[in-house]
């Protein structure tokens, strides 16, 4: 008796599942679809962003047709990845983080995030003569344009508020403040203005405002800050002209001084050669180190610190030891714009 309810419930489960559409963690089989190598009809490209992807597995074949399409975008996903091959130590704010040898720091920024939530696996494929599956990712245009207009309102209602402040700032290191977080918003706009135009080619995506003229302003702000670089201890022009020229990509005007400024860079850097483990070697090397701190001198308060070591070789003493100069400027430079940026974005 068993048996024969056993063999009546598998008949019914097989059947129910002749008759329902197919999973989308399942692929379908027969003929290759119009959208393994074309454009699908049932998803035509004025009303869905597509994207197919293929593998030796399902999961994988899905996961890359979505990655298609998270590709046409600029702004959707965006990972950072940051590596150090030398001894840092850091602190900020009272709290120090220290790395011995390789610090890898992986930033994953997902401004348009809610965008992705829209992509769906509509379908799937294997192909009975390679065994390889397909799979078709599918967006609708109207939500993410939806999800990206909601996004692009939300900026420019801040940047609005943060030109109105320029002219209320207090002071030169508020006016910088206010500038550099402008700047950084002008950037996320173009980003989204990119992926909507994807949407929407031919869009008009211009604010309200004038774009231009808070660029000019935000600009203005940012370059009255007075930013000295003050080299102590083994003193290098070298280092301190490449921490000067990573300043002015930000459009700091920074300059070398005795430090009486709005922002104070002190940069106290030691040189040292050092010998080849192997004595057939004719490469002559050089390290080179850096104790960072900058202080708002209106606050009086040191707002970042952090040290930087190099080392580099060449054929001869005095270009290993201007390689090493340079190249400690250049990663003192890259930490020092990180560390104003930061503390200025988050006031």
């Amino acid at each position: 008796m068993k048996n024969i309810i056993l063999s009546l419930l598998c008949a019914a489960f097989l059947a129910a599942c002749a008759g329902a559409p197919a999973r989308k963690d399942a692929a379908a089989a027969g003929p290759a679809p119009d959208w393994a190598e074309g454009e699908s009809a049932q998803y035509p490209r004025a009303r869905y962003l597509t994207g197919v992807g293929y593998a030796d597995d399902l999961p994988s074949a899905q996961d890359r047709a979505r990655g298609e399409i998270s590709r046409v975008f600029s702004t959707l996903v965006s990972v950072k990845t940051a590596v150090t091959a030398s001894e840092q130590t850091s602190s900020q704010d009272g709290r120090t983080s220290s790395s011995s040898s390789q610090d890898v720091t992986q930033a994953v920024r997902s401004d348009s995030s809610k965008v992705l939530e829209g992509v769906e696996i509509a379908q799937s494929w294997r192909d009975p003569d390679t065994g390889r599956y397909y799979s078709l990712a599918v967006m609708e245009r109207s939500k993410a344009k939806a999800a990206l207009n909601g996004k692009l309102e939300e900026l420019d209602a801040r940047a609005a508020g943060l030109n109105a402040a320029l002219p209320a700032a207090a002071d030169k290191l508020a006016k910088a403040k206010a500038g550099l977080k402008l700047i950084s918003l002008f950037k996320a706009r173009e980003s989204l203005t990119a992926d909507l135009r994807v949407l929407e080619p031919g869009g008009s995506f211009e604010p309200a405002y004038d774009l231009n003229g808070m660029r000019r302003a935000a600009a203005a702000a940012v370059a009255g800050l007075d930013v000295e670089v003050l080299m102590s201890g083994d003193v290098s022009a070298p280092a301190t002209a490449e921490i000067i020229k990573t300043l002015n990509t930000m459009g700091i005007q920074a300059k070398a001084g005795t430090g009486a400024a709005d922002v104070v860079v002190d940069c106290a850097a030691t040189f040292e050669s050092l010998s080849d483990p192997d004595p057939r070697s004719r490469w002559k090397w050089w390290r080179g180190s850096a104790v960072i701190s900058l202080k708002d001198a209106a606050a009086s308060k040191i707002f970042l610190s952090f040290e930087v070591s190099v080392k580099e070789a060449a054929s001869s003493p005095y270009e290993a030891k201007q390689k090493t100069e340079v190249s400690l400027g250049k990663k003192a430079g890259a930490g020092i714009t990180k560390g104003i940026t930061s503390y200025f974005e988050n006031q």
